[in-house]
C-alpha cells in the first residue's frame, strides 16, 4: 500500500477483497442478531437467571427426562465440550442428576431436580419477555418466514432426524 492509502497495481483478487461487503455478510449479521438476543435475555432475567445456552440446555433435559449427553448435543446444537461443561456445572449446583443406563453402563441419563426446575421457572418469564422483544423487531407479516429460514439455516442434514425419545417442541412465531 502506498502512503496515500491506495494500492498500486491492484490485481483482480485484491479488487475482490476491496469490494467484499462486510457490513451485509450473513455470518456477521447472524452473529449480531444472536448477540442482541442474548443481551435481551440478560436484561430481562437479571443476574439470578439462567443465560440463553444454560437455559436451553436445562430445559431440553427437563422436557426430555433421561436424555443422554449425546442426544443433548443434537437437541440443543451445542458442541460436546459445552454440553459436558454445562452438565457438570448443573450437577454441581444440584440442578440435575445422572443415572447409569441399565442396558449400557457407559451411558448416563440426565434428569432435572427440583432445584433445576426452580432455576428454569425463575428464568422462564424473563426469557419469554426477551423473546417477545426480539420478535417485535421483526415485522409481524415476516415472522413466520424469518423463523422458517432460521430453522433451515440451522439444518445440517441431521436436524430433521430427532434422536429416539427426544420431544419436539414447536417455537411460536407470534
Amino acid at each position: 500500500m502506498s502512503g496515500d492509502g491506495s494500492r498500486p497495481n491492484q490485481d483482480a483478487e485484491v479488487r475482490e477483497l476491496d469490494a467484499y461487503d462486510l457490513t451485509n455478510a450473513s455470518c456477521r449479521l447472524l452473529k449480531l442478531a444472536l448477540k442482541r438476543a442474548g443481551e435481551l435475555i440478560a436484561e430481562e432475567i437479571g443476574e439470578a437467571g439462567l443465560r440463553p445456552r444454560p437455559f436451553m440446555t436445562l430445559i431440553a433435559i427437563y422436557q426430555n427426562p433421561g436424555i443422554t449427553q449425546n442426544d443433548l448435543v443434537k437437541t440443543t446444537g451445542s458442541d460436546r465440550s459445552t454440553i459436558g461443561e454445562l452438565t457438570h456445572r448443573f450437577e454441581t449446583r444440584g440442578y440435575i442428576t445422572r443415572e447409569r443406563d441399565k442396558s449400557d453402563q457407559r451411558v448416563n441419563r440426565l434428569f432435572v431436580t427440583a432445584a433445576g426446575t426452580e432455576a428454569l421457572q425463575k428464568s422462564l418469564q424473563g426469557t419469554r419477555r426477551a423473546e417477545a422483544r426480539f420478535r417485535a423487531t421483526i415485522p409481524a407479516g415476516k415472522r413466520h418466514d424469518f423463523f422458517e429460514v432460521l430453522a433451515r439455516l440451522g439444518e445440517d442434514g441431521e436436524a430433521t432426524q430427532r434422536p429416539p425419545g427426544v420431544v419436539s417442541h414447536a417455537i411460536s412465531t407470534a
